[in-house]
């Protein structure tokens, strides 16, 4: 029953603490959207490619001990066959946001990137939105 018990109570740790997170990246006038799932593999990322041979990367990486999480976002530009990392961040989620709050956000400012080889500028921010007290 004990451990019946912690198993719940772990995953229910899990859950508080697991957060998606929505970035909305624009070039060129063009808005596009990429959710951002939770991960404990640093070596996963979710990859938006866009248009004018910009792309973007991002990850929400939850440490599989504390259970803290941090957004993790990458900007590159394609220069011949590969791609050349422009602009890199990283921001700790706050957990304590949503603790009884619906509907809370925590927003990561707006950031804007130039790449001078395509003279183009692109501009993204990311929020995650809490729900029914969980920071998603």
């Amino acid at each position: 029953m004990k451990s019946i018990l912690a198993l719940l109570l772990s995953f229910c740790t899990c859950l508080a603490l697991a957060q998606d997170t929505l970035c909305v990246i624009q070039v060129s006038n063009t808005e596009k959207k990429l959710t951002i799932k939770v991960t404990q593999d640093p070596y996963i990322l979710s990859t938006l490619n866009l248009d004018s041979d910009f792309r973007f990367s991002g990850q929400v990486l939850q440490d599989p001990v504390t259970k803290q999480s941090k957004l993790k976002t990458f900007v590159y530009h394609e220069s011949k066959d590969r791609y050349v990392l422009i602009h890199a961040s990283e921001n700790k989620l706050d957990t304590a946001t949503c603790a009884n709050r619906k509907n809370a956000t925590q927003e990561f400012g707006l950031h804007k990137v130039y790449s001078h080889k395509f003279e183009h500028e692109l501009s993204y921010g990311c929020k995650s939105t809490c729900a029914a007290g969980v920071l998603q």
